[in-house]
């Protein structure tokens, strides 16, 4: 089994336990998003196309988030 296929089975998985495990929830759907984003690193790694576009990942400012303050 390649890694890919097994990242997003773990991803599946951890979904399916938030569900089924709601005083869980959060701590699933974290892990999920987590192999989410090694996925989506594993694809990344392995485009060989010179025309593929650029995966970037989300990151927040640092410092506050200011639509919090209110």
């Amino acid at each position: 089994m390649n890694e890919l296929t097994r990242l997003r089975e773990l991803e599946a998985d951890c979904r399916q336990r938030a569900l089924s495990e709601p005083e869980r929830k959060w701590y699933w759907l974290a892990q999920a998003a987590k192999y989410q984003i090694q996925a989506n690193l594993e694809v990344a790694e392995n485009t060989t196309e010179p025309n593929a576009p650029e995966v970037r990942l989300a990151s927040w400012p640092i410092g506050g988030d200011e639509r919090r303050l209110h």
